[in-house]
This record gives C-alpha cells, structure tokens and sequence, in this order.
C-alpha cells in the first residue's frame, strides 16, 4: 500500500481497510503500527524510507526504485513522442514500459482495496499495450504483431478494442477469413456471456473485410496520422485571460508561493501544473486569474482560459472532447481539420502545443480525469487549476489549499468596494459586518454590492440583519449570485449518503467535532465516521485547524440546516441513528432543522 501511493501519505485507516476489508479486529492500529516497525528493522534504511507523517506513513523513494513509476514515466514520454509525431521513439518507450511486466500485479495479495489497486494497474497495462499495437498498426506492421494480440486477447477475451486490432492485423496480412473468424468468435462469447453484440466499430471493421474493401482504413490509424499533420494554426499568440480585479485583495503569501512554484519547472519535461483548492466562494478563480496576469508575459505562445463546469449550477461538466475543440479554435485550428474522436483531438492538441509556450487556466475541475487530457506538452509552459475539491491523484502537482480572507484583508475588501470613507465612519459595524460574512470573499462582496446599491444603507443596519440566523442566507445574495446557491452545487455533487451524513453532522453545536463525536451523531463505527469527515474535507465542506479536529464554516453549517430532510417533522426528536449521542458521559437528544 505504501509502495502504490510511494511519496504521499496513506492514513492508517486506509491501511486497515486494504488488510482487514470491512472486518477490522480491536487490535487493528497495534498491529499496524508493529507491522510498519517490523519494515522499518527488515528493510535497509527502514527509518528513513517510510516517515511517519499525521495521519498515517509516507513511503519516500529515489526515481527509478517502483517499477510501477518507470512504467508511467515511459507512457507518459510515449505520449509526448507520439505528439510530435515521433513514432518509433513512442513504440520504444511503450514496449520498454511493458517489458518490466511479469504477469499480473498484486495477484492474491489482499482484499478489496489491493484487488482494486490491481486492478486499475492492469487496465493502465492494457491501455498502453493497445496504444502500442495502434501505432505499430500505424507504421506498417502487421503479421508480426498477430501472436502478441493472441496472447492479449486470451487474457483479456472480451476487449474489443484488441481483437479490432487483431482483425485489422490479420487482414493486411491476406488472411481475410481468420479475421472474419476473430469476429464470429467474439459475437458467439459476448452473445453467450453477457447477451450482447459487438459494438459499432467493431462491426464496421468486420463489413469491410467481408466487402473487400481494401481502401478501408482503421480510425485509430486516421487520428494518428492527423496528430502527425501539422496544424494549421493563424495569427498571434491569443489571450482569453478574464480580466483581474480592480479590488484584488489580500492574499500577498498565496500570491508569492504560486509565484515561486513556477521555477521548479527548469528542467521538467512537461508543463507546469498549480493547483489551486478550496470552499465556493473563496476566491479561487480571483487569485488564479491575477496570478496568470502577473506572469503571462512570459507565456509567448499565449494565455488561454477554460471553465470546465465542473460545479456549475444547471449544467453537465465540460466534456474532455468539447474542452479540447474549444482550446484548439482558440489556437487557430480549423473546425474541419479537428477528428471527432477525443483521442484524435488530444492527439492534435498536444501536436499543436508541443512546441508553445502556453499559461492556461482550467478553472472549475470537477475530477483530475477530467484535465488530464488538456495538459499541453511543451516544457515551460503554465497550468493553473482551480477546483473545489482536492486533487491529490494529479501527478507533479504543486499548489495550496486557498482558506478565508485575515480580518485586515476582510475590511479592506469591504473598503474597496464601498469607499474608504463609508467603511472608516462604522468602524465596530465593518468589523461585525466581517464576522458575520465569515471572512468569505464571495459572502463580503455580495455585502458590499448590497450596500452600494442602497447608499442609505448603514453597515450596522445590514449587521444587524445578518445577525438573524434564520435569514442570513437570504440577506447574503445580490441578482444571480448567492452563497446558498454556490454552497448548494457543491452538496449536490456529493452521492446521497454522503448528504446525509453532512445534514446530521451539521446538527452538532460545539465549535469542533472529533471523530468519536461524529461516530455517535451518525450511529456508525469511527472508520466510517472518519471517512466521511475526510470526504467532507477534501470537497472542502468542513475545515481542519488542528488534527483530529473538525468543524464547520458558519455559512455552511447554516446552509446544512436549511436542507430538507427525509423524515421525522421539524422539531421532534429522530429516532434510530440520531436519537441521541454521547459528548463527555452526557447523553444529547438532536431534533430536525427547519426544512
């Protein structure tokens, strides 16, 4: 488990959860921590390799000890050779790759979690294994290729994607009825097994053969010969950049740590990629955009922008194959050069960015699979992602965590929007006028838009609305922008169960909460009950200033309680999970919020 996440921490309860699945004994965390001890004796160097770091161990190796980071960094340097058009370089380092392959990974070594890790291990092999056969397809191979895809295909009997390749080797080899064979084959297995037929393409290929139909080419190999053309790309290098703020306020640290990031890039092979992660309504977009305006003279190749939707209020996230057609006609690409495939366009993209220098901004990361095919290839250039969950799956990520405005910073936020004057005349009111708003940058400014649009107004007489907890939510919206509303896609995004534990948890009204306290308010074990604190992290829903411990932004919490819930009527006491819990040897009764 270490080894799969080497140089990031893995949390003791994920370590329990991958040896005991969903039956730990009482003695679960002595046993792991006697386990990593034993490692730490067997292994030379022991101490040094695996570091205990809150809440868990960090295994820290040299490049090139896991052959599993060998193999990635020899697709990812396929991926680059294949952009440029390089293709035997590409074929070089895919075989190289999976050369270090000696059978399956992981094979009967644990439960759910190590036979997931499996795998996904195992789908990233045949991934790469199929993107070698596509090329070497592509430059002209064929019959040799035909025992390899046999020994593929026995493994894997239903990837259709395989036995295509095996057809198309079979029939520019002039073995026209072995390939038709191939696919009465499948048809018989996937009509017998699963009560289905091949899909279209498949199909597609199989009437060509049969037709004779010699001129016919294979997709995969039109897309990449098109990643091989040069794009036709016009004019100067663009800028989409958003404009900055005329009120960009505070954040002078997180604006200087993003700034000094951007160096360790000398050297790298690829771009430079920050992550920027925090609650709706912080501010993220603000700093990622004045950040790109503060270094985009060194972008020449341009400076693009890109909302992904990935929490967009009555909208789907942005596929990746609309992403890339809309970056790419930025860049000048004709509509009709572009394939419809994504794997054509993505193809095209990083043939067209390979040799640019490019900043770009995806802004509103719903999920790391939905940028990973955006990142353009040339070294130096600048990703900056914005998202409100945390990313820790981005590979050569750097980035922070972005928290609320200081209190100075708040009141001068409320000053540049309203004037100086305003502001220095109610000085007690703008400081409650802060608190209330909970230092979000999104809650001061729909304050401050209110407060300008109604100049008779006094900040005490917006405070002393705010005060009223019933209504804060209400009072803390301005035309289309709200904080319920921003706070409410990021709790629609969450599955149902997950929903409910926020509703419930939401109910506890000390400061902070600990695991044990959570584990009693939902009626569940504390691994659970820890899961879900994490989860509510790192969508960033509850906060964490002391390990252990967590708790609520007051405008979340009171938009938690604003949520209708499934159940007992407003006021009774639940039954069942959340009859009661126990806090310092006192039993509690929670009733329902409002709906």
């Amino acid at each position: 488990m270490l080894l799969l996440k080497a140089g990031r921490v893995v949390p003791v309860s994920r370590l329990i959860q991958a040896v005991w699945d969903q039956k730990p004994p009482f003695t679960a965390l002595q046993q792991i921590r006697k386990a990593v001890a034993a490692l730490r004796r067997r292994i030379p160097s022991g101490r040094e390799l695996i570091a205990t770091e809150p809440p868990g161990y960090r295994m820290t190796v040299a490049e090139g000890q896991v052959d599993l980071k060998v193999f990635d960094a020899r697709v990812r340097h396929a991926q680059e050779a294949h952009a440029e058009g390089l293709l035997d370089e590409a074929v070089t380092h895919l075989r190289a790759g999976l050369d270090l392959w000696r059978g399956s990974i992981l094979a009967d070594a644990g439960g759910h979690v190590i036979e997931a890790a499996a795998a996904g291990w195992e789908e990233r092999r045949i991934a790469a294994a199929e993107h070698c056969f596509d090329l070497r397809l592509a430059r002209g191979e064929a019959g040799e290729l035909v025992s390899e895809l046999r020994e593929f295909i026995s493994a894997h009997p239903f990837r259709e994607s395989l036995r295509g390749q095996l057809m198309l080797a079979l029939h520019r080899s002039g073995r026209q009825a072995e390939a038709v064979e191939e696919y009465a084959r499948l048809r018989t297995l996937l009509a017998e097994d699963l009560g289905i037929e091949p899909g279209f393409r498949l199909a597609e290929l199989h009437v060509a053969i049969l037709r004779g139909a010699l001129e016919f080419e294979d997709p995969r190999r039109a897309e990449v010969a098109a990643a091989q053309r040069p794009p036709a790309v016009t004019g100067a290098a663009p800028c989409t950049l958003p404009h900055d703020l005329v009120d960009f306020t505070g954040r002078k640290e997180e604006v200087r740590r993003l700034i000094e990031d951007v160096p360790a890039n000398e050297g790298h092979p690829g771009p430079r990629v920050l992550v920027i992660d925090g609650m709706g309504g912080s501010g993220k977009t603000a700093l990622a955009v004045h950040v790109a305006h503060l270094l985009a003279e060194d972008y020449t190749g341009g400076q693009l922008y890109l909302d992904l939707r990935g929490f967009t209020s009555g909208e789907q996230p942005l596929s990746a194959g609309a992403a890339l057609g809309a970056l790419l006609g930025v860049l000048g690409v004709p509509a009709d050069s572009m394939s419809d495939g994504v794997v054509g366009r993505m193809a095209l993209w990083r043939a067209t960015t390979a040799r640019r220098r490019l900043l770009l901004i995806l802004d509103n990361v719903a999920e790391a699979a939905q940028l990973r095919p955006l990142l353009p290839t040339c070294p130096g250039s600048l990703v900056i992602i914005t998202s409100r969950v945390r990313l820790p799956e981005l590979e050569g990520s750097a980035g922070l965590s972005l928290g609320l405005l200081g209190d100075d910073d708040s009141t001068e936020l409320m000053s540049r929007i309203l004037g100086a004057d305003r502001v220095a005349t109610e000085p007690h009111a703008a400081s409650e006028l802060v608190r209330l708003c909970g230092n979000l940058p999104l809650a001061l400014r729909i304050s401050g838009a209110r407060l300008r649009k109604r100049p008779h107004w006094t900040l005490g007489f917006l405070a002393e609305r705010l005060r009223d907890s019933s209504r804060i939510l209400g009072e803390l919206e301005s035309g289309d922008c709200s904080v319920a509303s921003v706070l409410r896609v990021s709790y629609e995004a969450m599955p149902p169960n997950r929903q409910a534990d926020f509703r419930l948890l939401s109910l506890h009204t000390g400061a902070d909460l600990d695991v044990a306290t959570a584990a009693a308010l939902l009626g569940t074990e504390p691994r659970r009950a820890e899961e879900t604190l994490e989860h509510l992290l790192d969508v960033h829903l509850v906060e964490q200033f002391e390990l252990g411990r967590y708790s609520f932004h007051d405008l979340v919490r009171w938009f938690a309680r604003t949520l209708p819930a499934a159940g007992p009527a407003q006021g009774t006491v639940v039954p069942c999970q959340a009859a009661a819990y126990t806090l310092s040897g006192v039993s509690m009764p929670v009733t329902c919020p409002a709906p």
